[in-house]
Parts: C-alpha cells; structure tokens; sequence
C-alpha cells in the first residue's frame, strides 16, 4: 500500500494557507508572471526578470533612455515607490551611474533593474 495520498500534506496547506496572506508568494509559488504599475498607468503583469525598461516600452509608457538601455547615461531613472524588494540589486555600474545616495533613495537604472514580483515606479521629471 502506497502512503501517497490524493491529500495535501500538512506542508502544503501550510504554505497555501501563508500564500493567501501574502500574494506576492501567492504568485510566486504558481509561477504567475509579477506586476509592474507606472504611476498614473494601469499595472501590468510581465514576464520575470523583465527589466523595467522593456516593461516600459511593452507597456507604451514613455521612458527616456537615450543610451539604448546600455547604462552609462541615467535617463532612464525611476523611483521605486513599492516593492523595492521586488527588483534585483543595484549593481556597480548602475550605482557609479546613479550614484549611492539615489539609490539608497530609491532610484533605480530601469534598465538594469529586474522585477521579480509586484513594484509600481514612478518616472521622475529629469534631472531634478
């Protein structure tokens, strides 16, 4: 006699009963694609690892980024109003380019920052 069962484990339904909590691990855990939202655009969801930059340019919403997405000229600056967590790490290039005081304040390269569940971004009037 086999012990699977058709039943959820008890570590299953822990982990359900957790996700309904929280759903960005909702999403997480089946696989659904995260949201990115501009603030003043409706959000939309994109594939993980997106870079807000591609998201930006799928979704229509205008984004400088004279360089081409190359980052070396930080016009494609964001601020991350939520989610932050949500966003791979500023790496050296994206901070030598921002600086370590934008960053630390929530401004991100949108191409080089990767959603990896729900942010909303604001785009900043440049080069306030």
């Amino acid at each position: 006699m086999s012990r699977k069962s058709k039943r959820p484990s008890l570590r299953r339904l822990v982990r359900r009963a957790l996700a309904q909590v929280d759903g960005s691990k909702v999403a997480e855990e089946h696989g659904a694609d995260p949201t990115i939202e501009f603030e003043g655009h409706a959000p939309a969801a994109v594939a993980r690892g997106t870079t807000v930059l591609h998201a930006s340019i799928r979704m229509g919403v205008d984004l400088s980024h004279y360089c081409g997405g190359n980052c070396s000229c930080g016009s494609c600056r964001v601020t991350v109003l939520s989610g932050g967590e949500n966003l791979s790490k500023a790496q050296g290039r994206e901070v030598l380019v921002l600086g370590h005081g934008r960053v630390r304040g929530g401004d991100r390269l949108a191409c080089q920052a990767h959603v990896k569940g729900p942010v909303l971004v604001r785009i900043p009037d440049h080069f306030t």
